[in-house]
């Protein structure tokens, strides 16, 4: 079986444009409208619930969390990144909330190190539970997940008691059980996030608690480049030719967005801020390999026979259509054994390479498919 990746928490500093806080956010207004009520009814009936925010890879679920954060901390709400094992381990979340350990710690420790994080079990860890913590508290509070979709590799399975812990702890939350006390958790993660939310029993969301990020529309798209290209260019003279074709090679797609982006800076400074022709030429070029790159990272840990079976049962699909599981499932018999075709498919998951689609699947990012169906269906 693979060991999949586990990824830092969101708020490392990156040296890449790729991945983080947006610096000019544009679009998502209704999903933030949306969060905005929510959150207004939570403090009215001081109590809260689960948001899941469901995407590919580069669709801006990092942005998206940074943003509803800064709504969050504008109406004095408490902000709190936590990782998976917050939601087992009360060390762990006294430590995303700034909480001091109790007195009785001394007990619980050797060395210094606490004993929890050896494996200990928890009737022998004397920090107040997880849901104890919470209750603690008055204030609305606005918890952060980035990358939920660890849930399904970091937890162990039932009968655990990491398992039964993290399952009480969201269906507390969840169900706004925690008394007298606003609490959201906003999880963002890839395909496999809905997946990990059903193994630790959440499965039902409120219609506008269940987000299926997608792309950009064209207006943001467009918004989000003339900043760039203005702002942190110095461009100089009609912005409008170079915004118009980035824009349509970009599909709206943020992560992709910021790879012309990127490469567009740096034919400016070039420049002298001057947009030529041959200049939008050398962008457009260098977009294109940090988008194949982009792709080739995603699929990396995929044996080329995998990805040619996958490419085979999308072949004749059009980029963003659904696509069954049992296509995809039957391409991968014709190689590899049940087992192993089920590893590939939830692996394809974890990459973002396929999304869940209401009851079927699709291959989140369409210049993805092209590229996947160019480079391995015809092998």
């Amino acid at each position: 079986m693979r060991k999949f990746q586990r990824f830092p928490p969101f708020n490392l500093p990156t040296a890449t444009l790729e991945r983080g806080e947006a610096k000019y956010f544009h679009g998502r207004e209704k999903i933030l409208g949306n969060f905005k009520r929510l959150m207004d009814r939570a403090v009215q009936a001081k109590a809260g619930t689960t948001v899941m925010i469901q995407a590919a890879p580069g669709a801006g679920k990092t942005a998206l969390l940074t943003e509803c954060a800064r709504l969050a901390r504008a109406r004095r709400w408490q902000i709190a990144e936590i990782d998976p094992d917050g939601l087992y381990n009360p060390a762990e979340l006294s430590s995303a909330l700034r909480l001091p350990l109790p007195p009785k710690r001394q007990e619980a420790t050797k060395g210094g190190n606490l004993q929890f994080l050896h494996g200990t079990s928890t009737s022998e860890y004397h920090l107040p539970g997880s849901l104890d913590i919470l209750k603690a508290g008055r204030e609305p509070l606005l918890l952060l997940m980035d990358e939920a979709q660890r849930l399904m590799t970091t937890i162990p399975p039932s009968p655990h008691q990491y398992f039964t812990n993290a399952t009480k702890f969201l269906n507390a939350i969840h169900n706004g059980k925690i008394e007298d006390r606003p609490v959201i958790l906003l999880a963002a993660g890839l395909g496999a996030t809905a997946q990990a939310f059903k193994r630790l029993e959440i499965s039902r969301f409120d219609p506008d608690c269940k987000i299926n990020l997608g792309m950009l529309k064209k207006e943001a798209t467009r918004a989000v480049l003339r900043d760039w290209i203005e702002k942190d260019g110095r461009a100089k003279g009609d912005m409008d030719p170079w915004i118009d074709v980035i824009a349509e090679a970009t599909h709206g797609w943020p992560q992709h967005i910021m790879t012309y982006v990127w490469a567009a800076l740096r034919q400016l400074e070039a420049a002298d801020g001057k947009m030529t022709s041959e200049g939008l030429k050398t962008v457009m070029e260098e977009g294109r390999k940090g988008r194949t790159g982009f792709y080739e990272a995603r699929v990396e840990e995929f044996e080329s026979q995998e990805l040619r079976c996958i490419a085979r049962a999308v072949a004749d699909v059009k980029p963003g259509e659904r696509i069954r599981k049992e296509d995809i499932v039957d391409s991968l018999l014709h190689e590899f054994s049940r087992d192993k075709v089920e590893e590939v498919f939830i692996l394809a998951l974890h990459k973002g390479v396929l999304d869940k689609w209401k009851n079927d699947y699709v291959i989140p990012i369409p210049s993805m498919h092209e590229w996947l169906v160019a480079n391995y269906a015809r092998i």
